[in-house]
């Protein structure tokens, strides 16, 4: 009875594998769900009451909008610590609690597909447009086709970067281009000479002159008026003194 068993087990097993030899049919992806994760006590209890959840300790549950149009009914959730996952089923005092659950980007661009300036140049949201002109550059310039799915996720602690959905053949490495030049200003320095010639014209110079004159004349005394003189001065002049007009 055990070989039996064994064969009918074994049988089965190699049927399936040969039923779906290659499963191309199946394609495997990964998309981006929105979910939400509580942890204040009361909120939980009052999903465990809603939902008759059949769990005796539930510290966190997440809401998985597995729909893809808000919280709601058929979407899922999921409890812990026992990592177990239940469907939501119709509830209005529930469904009334999660209609103020949305989920909102900080930032989201959804365009056709251009070149880096494009967003380089934008005037709104400059520094979320700088992050994805970057990174379609890096792509641009290492990647040669067109689909590509990239998720990226950091923390104070952990990097998270997934890369999926691309044609592996027109993946290949190159070397990132030189940075543009920065234009420098180069100062030199500049003698300058000059000469010029300066005309004097001809100028009226004025100064003082002294002349000095002498003048001599031949004076005719009779014998008896040039005794009579020296008389005179013999009487007024001592012997020996210098008279006026000899000094």
């Amino acid at each position: 009875m055990k070989r039996i068993s064994t064969k009918i087990m074994l049988s089965l097993l190699l049927g399936t594998v040969c039923l779906f030899p290659q499963q191309q049919g199946v394609k495997i992806d990964q998309a981006m769900i929105s979910t939400a994760t509580i942890k204040d006590a009361d909120l939980i209890n009052f999903f465990v009451e809603a939902y008759l959840i059949p769990e005796e300790e539930v510290t966190e549950m997440r809401f998985i909008d597995a729909t893809g149009n808000g919280f709601g009914e058929e979407d899922l959730i999921k409890c812990y610590p026992s990592e177990r996952t239940y469907y939501l089923f119709p509830s209005d005092t529930a469904q009334k609690v999660m209609n103020d659950w949305e989920f909102t980007s900080n930032f989201q661009s959804v365009t056709q597909n251009a070149a880096p300036e494009v967003f380089e140049t934008l005037e709104n949201d400059k520094a979320q447009n700088a992050i994805l002109a970057n990174l379609l550059r890096t792509v641009n310039w290492n990647y040669q086709a067109k689909p590509m799915k990239i998720f990226f996720e950091r923390d104070s602690n952990t990097v998270v970067f997934d890369m999926w959905g691309y044609k592996l053949d027109s993946l290949a490495w190159q070397p990132p281009p030189p940075p543009p030049t920065v234009p420098e200003t180069a100062y030199d320095i500049l003698h300058v000479l000059r000469s010029d010639t300066l005309i004097v014209s001809d100028t009226t110079y004025y100064d003082q002159f002294y002349i000095y004159r002498s003048i001599s004349d031949t004076l005719f005394m009779s014998e008896e008026e040039f005794r009579a003189q020296a008389e005179e001065r013999q009487r007024t002049f001592l012997p020996g003194l210098v008279t006026p007009e000899e000094n």
